[in-house]
């Protein structure tokens, strides 16, 4: 089994279970992380534990990079084989029932890129999948980015994050905002990066991710043709450190990377 095969079959599986869990989540055990609004819930817990039994099962010798349980430290080989996963990405959404804007999110990389990657969006039924240099896909259907060349006439997400980022966020981003056509907010990394990949949105940006965050959906924009980069347009190595991300159709990308930089003068 190639391991986007792997992909497609644990997220087929995962989706039923969470959007029965979503169905019924005012029964659900809810906590808070490092801030009150960072959520972890039982769901959250249960689809990394079956996300990383597969792997182990089926790829032993690579490394897990996950969001929850205490797997979120960086792998000793930054450039070894490498699975990312971020079992509920939207969990704010999740528990709120905020439309179908949740995700389950798993990547396999290399020499810090993701080469396969799926995101699940159990709301709605939709499976994103996409294999470096075999394009990228939503159900079946094969997907490319918006031809939008124009800032004043384009879509872009700027996830707010949470306070704490908040003041970082709007400094950074305020010209964007300002000089943007439409200006959206998920608060779902792999809702706002997949819906570049559909077209649906033009640009995306956040001040601070991690790679589980980003990685699925990272390979997922490009093979639908569009961009990934650092806030300043430089190429992202998935553990470099370096927390901000910009996505973009690729047409735009150089317009939003000098936006941006108006930001930091």
């Amino acid at each position: 089994m190639s391991e986007l095969d792997f992909i497609r079959t644990a997220l087929d599986d995962l989706a039923i279970f969470v959007r029965a869990k979503h169905a019924a989540r005012d029964g659900l055990v809810v906590s808070s992380k490092t801030e009150a609004n960072d959520l972890l819930t039982e769901v959250d817990v249960a689809v990394q534990a079956e996300l990383v039994g597969r792997i182990r099962d089926a790829y032993p010798n690579d490394a897990i990079f996950a969001e929850e349980s205490g797997m979120n430290e960086r792998p000793r080989d930054l450039n070894g084989r490498v699975w990312l996963i971020d079992p509920i990405d939207g969990t704010q959404n999740f528990v709120r029932g905020l439309f179908p804007a949740f995700g389950i999110s798993i990547a396999v990389a290399a020499n810090g890129r993701p080469f396969a990657g799926g995101v699940a969006v159990p709301g709605n039924g939709q499976l994103f999948l996409a294999e470096a240099g075999a394009g990228a896909f939503r159900n079946g259907e094969r997907l490319r980015v918006s031809n939008v060349d124009s800032i004043s006439s384009a879509r872009a997400e700027v996830d707010f994050s949470c306070p704490s980022d908040r003041t970082n966020t709007l400094s950074q981003f305020s010209p964007l905002i300002e000089k943007t056509g439409q200006i959206r907010c998920h608060c779902a990394a792999v809702i706002g990066l997949c819906s570049l990949a559909t077209a649906d949105m033009d640009a995306y940006v956040h001040v601070k991710l991690n790679a589980y965050d980003y990685a699925a959906a990272m390979v997922i924009v490009e093979e639908a043709g569009g961009r990934l980069t650092r806030l300043d347009g430089s190429p992202i190595h998935l553990f470099d450190g370096r927390p901000g991300v910009l996505g973009s159709n690729g047409i735009l990308h150089n317009a939003f990377v000098d936006v941006i930089a108006e930001g930091h003068q």
